[in-house]
């Protein structure tokens, strides 16, 4: 892909409240959050939740947005990028995984207080700290929400 990319991430807690982290071959050593590109026609929200689902094989509840941001030529990946990041908090009912094996080499379920202990990626350590001090957008104010959602009502909000 060229130009700017637009990329949607879930921040996922189990019903005993971990947060889980994975390690993806594309993002080296460091732990990220499932996630990956917004597909044309596609909301924010329900890209992030898709993302999130088809990489892990849990259902996912939506919550909210956490953080939005850029990444511009991380130093984590092999070659230049410009992202456009919205990343966005999910529960689950289950903690049981059925990982994308194409996607993700490893994934631990971690305790919030543990969790800023790992070596994050950059913007997703910033995206943990403001879930974790409760300054992220959690109720998603403001944004179309899944529920709410029709591509026709999107383009027009755009205009």
């Amino acid at each position: 892909m060229g130009g700017i990319e637009i990329i949607v991430s879930a921040l996922i807690r189990n019903p005993d409240g971990a947060i889980l982290l994975i390690r993806q071959p594309k993002w080296g050593d460091v732990w990220t959050l499932p996630g990956g590109h917004l597909r044309l026609g596609e909301s924010l929200p329900v890209g992030a939740q898709r993302e999130g689902e088809e990489e892990t094989g849990l259902a996912l509840k939506y919550e909210g947005l956490v953080d939005w941001g850029e990444l511009i030529d991380s130093e984590n990946l092999a070659h230049p990028v410009h992202f456009v990041y919205f990343d966005y908090s999910f529960t689950t009912d289950s903690s049981q995984l059925r990982l994308d094996a194409t996607e993700i080499a490893e994934a631990l379920w971690v305790r919030p207080a543990e969790v800023l202990d790992y070596d994050l990626s950059p913007g997703y350590r910033k995206t943990l700290e403001r879930y974790l001090s409760g300054t992220g957008s959690k109720s998603g104010a403001g944004l179309l929400t899944p529920d709410r959602c029709r591509s026709d009502e999107n383009a027009e909000s755009r205009r």
